[in-house]
């Protein structure tokens, strides 16, 4: 039920931004313009799209055979689907991480060994994004001054609190035993909450296993700790084939609305349009409301007015919401479908 609101939150409150970004844009040229569109041209935003995902499953799986799991590749590919599925939907995209843990653990990680995984292919994105965004502002430094006075908070929020949790990080990796005080507090305190609120009851255990949950706590940071350390030293192949994949992952990402602007006519303003992208990505990822939803909208019609013509801005932003947002939620129910129904199948066997 409480996903069913979050999805209606979402789509309400970023519909209503692309309704009201629409009828503000369209105009008797829009609609001339749309008769001329060719619609073929939309294939290669789609296979844009695509291969970036497809890089994404293929990283998660080279993170995975890094410690020393095999897992097929069908596991990986729902874990991700139904990753980007909670991400569209919660604020910062935080509600990927826990799904992809879930469903690694699943398919046999540990769960110290599956949180190890997500948190360097977290890192792993954080740091090539961010490189890429810095490198396409030096690209483009006509736009600096208008650039500082309309994204310079937002965009120095997010670098300080993606300062503050590496640094965070890297101080827990360093010290387990701080990182088991830590983890065991947090524990303790949803413990705490699960005897005075019923709303808490569905994340807690019995409160007869408290003691056995505390105790593979501090198992679980323990693996946690070794597969990091293990990623450090033997896992740097693994590390190498993954961070070469996160690059092509992001550049193909970030291409799709190059390759909207191309569908619609206009010049792919690469450079442009790579740093307008890294940008609302930032934004995106500060924990706002569900799917950054009238967020993005607003950030990309104010970054994109600067290369998009007022009568195609709004069905622009429409397009590029279509293929980076509003397509993970489909793809998330799909993969939900399907693993609902083969969990739920008594011959189904997963090889795991």
């Amino acid at each position: 039920m409480r996903s069913r609101r979050w999805i209606a939150l979402s789509l309400l409150v970023s519909g209503a931004a692309l309704a009201g970004l629409l009828a503000a844009t369209i105009t008797p040229e829009t609609w001339a313009y749309l008769g001329e569109v060719n619609v073929t041209a939309l294939l290669l935003p789609v296979g844009l799209r695509a291969g970036a995902i497809f890089c994404r499953i293929l990283r998660l799986g080279i993170l995975c055979r890094g410690l020393g799991y095999t897992v097929p590749f069908r596991s990986v590919m729902t874990a991700q689907f139904l990753s980007l599925f909670a991400g569209s939907l919660t604020p910062g995209q935080v509600g990927g991480e826990p799904v992809r843990i879930h469903r690694l653990s699943r398919a046999g990680l540990a769960v110290g060994d599956a949180v190890a995984v997500v948190v360097v292919e977290r890192v792993m994105d954080l740091a090539v994004f961010i490189t890429l965004t810095f490198a396409a502002l030096l690209a483009v430094r006509h736009l600096w001054s208008y650039l500082a006075a309309t994204v310079f908070y937002p965009v120095a929020t997010f670098l300080l609190l993606v300062l503050a949790l590496l640094t965070a990080l890297v101080v827990l990796v360093r010290r387990p035993s701080l990182m088991k005080r830590v983890v065991g507090g947090v524990a303790d305190r949803v413990l705490d909450r699960c005897g005075r609120s019923r709303r808490w009851l569905r994340f807690c255990p019995a409160t007869r296993s408290a003691e056995t949950l505390a105790e593979r706590i501090g198992r679980e940071t323990e693996t946690f700790v070794a597969g990091s350390s293990r990623f450090a030293r033997a896992g740097r192949r693994a590390l190498a084939g993954a961070l070469l994949l996160a690059v092509i992952e992001w550049i193909l990402y970030f291409s799709v609305a190059s390759a909207l602007l191309t569908a619609l006519g206009l010049p792919p303003s690469l450079a442009e349009s790579l740093l307008f992208q890294g940008i609302l990505q930032m934004v995106a990822t500060i924990p706002l409301i569900p799917g950054s939803a009238g967020i993005a909208e607003i950030g990309a019609a104010t970054l994109y007015h600067r290369v998009v013509p007022t009568y195609l801005l709004g069905l622009y932003v429409v397009l590029w919401r279509l293929f980076l947002y509003y397509l993970n939620i489909p793809l998330g129910l799909l993969a939900g479908a399907l693993a609902a129904r083969n969990e739920a199948d008594p011959h189904h066997i997963e090889n795991l």
